[in-house]
């Protein structure tokens, strides 16, 4: 790569940015447990959040079913569409509500 050559007030204001980094120590504990802790802590709102997705998703299965059974009554392409559009936003919120239950149960 190319190495642009800094001025002197450049290099200078570069190193009080990086100096004022190393001095924080919250950053610097929070970069070391990077890979290690979960980006959110557990508590009412991570329980909040995933009732609400339980909810979502299993309305969203509903409406799956619902539109399946009316595509395949009706031949028609425009139920069928949706069916595979409501098929996706379910599954990626399945595989959420999975991913968050394992989680969980693999803090616990």
């Amino acid at each position: 790569m190319h190495d642009p050559k800094l001025t002197h007030q450049e290099r200078k204001l570069l190193d009080s940015i990086e100096e004022g980094l190393r001095g924080d120590e919250t950053l610097d504990r929070e970069l070391r447990s990077f890979g290690h802790a979960p980006a959110r802590p557990g508590g009412r709102w991570n329980t909040v959040l995933r009732r609400r997705l339980g909810w979502c998703t299993a309305g969203l299965g509903a409406v799956c079913a619902a539109l399946f059974v009316i595509a395949a009554v009706s031949s028609s392409a425009v139920p069928l569409w949706c069916f595979a559009a409501v098929w996706v936003v379910t599954a990626v919120c399945l595989i959420r509500l999975v991913y968050v239950g394992a989680a969980a149960r693999r803090r616990r």
